[in-house]
């Protein structure tokens, strides 16, 4: 049996492939900060390195990341010891211990482009913060000659009220018909994790090393997400209103054609990637397998 250890465990990504994990019968050991089977703080090194020693695992991913641009903006030294510098300690470990480790990066790395789709040797436009430390994270990953690196948009369900995801976060306020503001100029091919955990562990089996692409196949704005999302799920929109992603004055550039070409990963793997309708058909059976176990 695969022994996996799983860093970010608990949050969305880390969730779904824990789950994809386990029905490949791999045994898994999860790692976060106060959620995981093992708790470890991202920001030291000791902690990242002695449980991998511990474990000694056959394959190690890492999904742990600071997100949120605000705060990578405002701290950008935690954000670097948290998308980068961690990153470095587990790809330097991994390879002491014969582990193969994959390491799950960004999109956010393109801007100007429109809908264009990006492959995995595009020239990169570092905007802000966020972006620069994950692509220091990339880089160092790339050290370690068995990593592979994973470019992706990822949408889906966390369950924490507190903290929401973006499709929680849009299915919240079209139930309740709050005021939605839908980006026509912001071009992502997202999709959703339990697509992306199955297709990263086939690519996975290949043991494919360097920058690859996991992606919807098909780049949509904003705008056009949600309301597929919206239509899907039968919810009105009555409440929303087209806008442009140049409206928000929060000080932060954010890159904004983040389109991926995943015909790469595609070709390897031996299969087509979802479109947005496939993305769109996963997030509502998830959706409501979820809502049917909360009645239970």
């Amino acid at each position: 049996m695969m022994r996996l250890l799983l860093f970010g465990a608990s949050g969305m990504l880390g969730q779904a492939l824990n789950n994809e994990a386990k029905l490949r019968d791999y045994e898994v050991i999860t790692v976060s900060r106060q959620h995981g089977e093992r708790r470890v703080d991202i920001t030291d090194d000791d902690s990242i390195r002695q449980i991998i020693y511990d474990v000694r695992p056959d394959l190690i991913i890492n999904a742990a990341a600071s997100v949120n641009l605000k705060e990578c903006t405002d701290d950008p030294g935690y954000a670097y010891a948290v998308n980068a510098r961690s990153v470095d300690i587990m790809a330097k470990t991994a390879r002491v211990v014969d582990s193969y480790f994959v390491h799950i990066s960004t999109d956010h790395y393109f801007t100007g482009h429109g809908s264009e789709k990006h492959n995995e040797t595009s020239q990169v436009d570092l905007v802000n913060e966020y972006a620069r430390t994950k692509y220091a994270g990339e880089t160092f990953a790339l050290t370690n000659p068995m990593s592979l690196v994973v470019r992706t948009n990822i949408v889906g369900f966390r369950g924490c009220q507190q903290s929401q995801t973006f499709v929680e976060w849009v299915i919240d306020s079209l139930q309740k018909q709050r005021k939605i503001t839908m980006f026509k100029d912001y071009f992502t091919s997202s999709i959703d994790v339990r697509n992306f955990s199955a297709i990263l562990f086939d690519l996975i089996a290949t043991k494919a090393a360097g920058v690859w692409n996991i992606a919807s196949s098909e780049v949509s704005s904003k705008k056009t997400f949600i309301e597929a999302l919206a239509t899907s799920l039968e919810y009105r929109l009555d409440e929303v209103e087209e806008g442009s992603v140049v409206q928000i004055k929060d000080g932060i550039e954010r890159a904004e054609s983040l389109g991926l070409d995943v015909s790469r990963a595609e070709s390897k793997v031996g299969y087509t990637f979802p479109d947005l309708q496939g993305v769109i058909s996963s997030l509502k059976n998830e959706f409501i397998e979820k809502r049917h176990a909360g009645h239970e």
